[in-house]
């Protein structure tokens, strides 16, 4: 096994992350936690990565968050949260809190390829 993102499968994982990224900068082109519109945007993950790999690729689950405010994310996740609730609702909140908790099924290479398809075709409508 290789160093992290460099197998198949992180190769993947890295370019899936960029689409979707793209696809949270376009829905929301400046933080949803503190509005920064600079360069220092990334995709935030509401349920961390790594608390859950059920939502890791979940759209539902990924946003516009400035460096500091995807940092402060990870010790105090209110705010993020309270934005999310506020701009979807309890109900959608629940719903991925849920799907979060949900066993993940192993995901094999060819769906990942399919995930990066479907993602570089959103992207691809907005060019």
């Amino acid at each position: 096994m290789g160093k992290i993102g460099t197998s198949k499968r992180g190769k993947l994982n890295n370019k899936i992350h960029a689409q979707m990224r793209l696809i949270a900068l376009r829905r929301h082109p400046h933080c949803v936690c503190c509005g920064r519109s600079d360069g220092t945007l990334q995709g935030g993950h509401l349920i961390p990565k790594k608390s859950s790999t059920a939502v890791r690729y979940y759209l539902m689950n990924l946003f516009t968050q400035c460096q500091p405010c995807n940092f402060i994310h990870q010790y105090n996740q209110s705010i993020f949260t309270g934005w999310f609730i506020n701009e979807y609702g309890a109900d959608e909140y629940l719903d991925l809190v849920a799907r979060s908790k949900a066993k993940p099924k192993p995901i094999k290479i060819g769906e990942l390829e399919q995930i990066l398809d479907t993602y570089k075709k959103i992207n691809e409508r907005f060019k």
